[in-house]
């Protein structure tokens, strides 16, 4: 049996990004299908995901912040979020200029099964569990570079 040879340096950076490419659309189709399922479109999820619910609730500009948009993209995302009963804004009692995000019991719910789909569906469970370990070390370590 012929042992082939992996790439040679030259190749392996171009290749690596090739797959990330690939590993990413195999997860933007597992996205896009737990999406249609809970009937959120990505901004959508997205904000449900910047809602930590162990964590202190957001003002709508630290949310717009960490979404990397608009306050008035916020506002628009918030309004879809209250009509589907996900999250509640409320006025910040100690800055009344502050208006605060909070998810309810049914947006917790929401980003719960969202973040089990993914975790359930994700091409990384091809991965042992040493596997997956280096690869958190590797992308943290990428990640940390930029």
């Amino acid at each position: 049996m012929m042992e082939t040879e992996g790439p040679t340096d030259a190749q392996l950076l171009p290749l690596l990004v090739e797959r990330i490419f690939g590993l990413s659309s195999d997860l933007k189709g597992v996205v896009g299908d737990i999406l249609a399922e809970l009937e959120l479109t990505n901004p959508l999820a997205d904000a449900l995901w910047q809602l930590e619910p162990a964590g202190p609730p957001p003002s709508m500009r630290q949310l717009a912040a960490g979404l990397r948009c608009d306050p008035s993209t916020v506002t628009f995302l918030a309004d879809r979020l209250i009509e589907r009963g996900l999250i509640d804004v409320r006025v910040d009692p100690a800055d009344r200029r502050r208006k605060t995000v909070t998810l309810t019991s049914k947006g917790a719910e929401t980003r719960q099964r969202l973040l089990a789909a993914l975790t359930t569906r994700s091409p990384l469970t091809r991965l042992s569990l040493d596997e997956q370990r280096q690869l958190y070390d590797l992308l943290g370590r990428a990640a940390a570079a930029t």
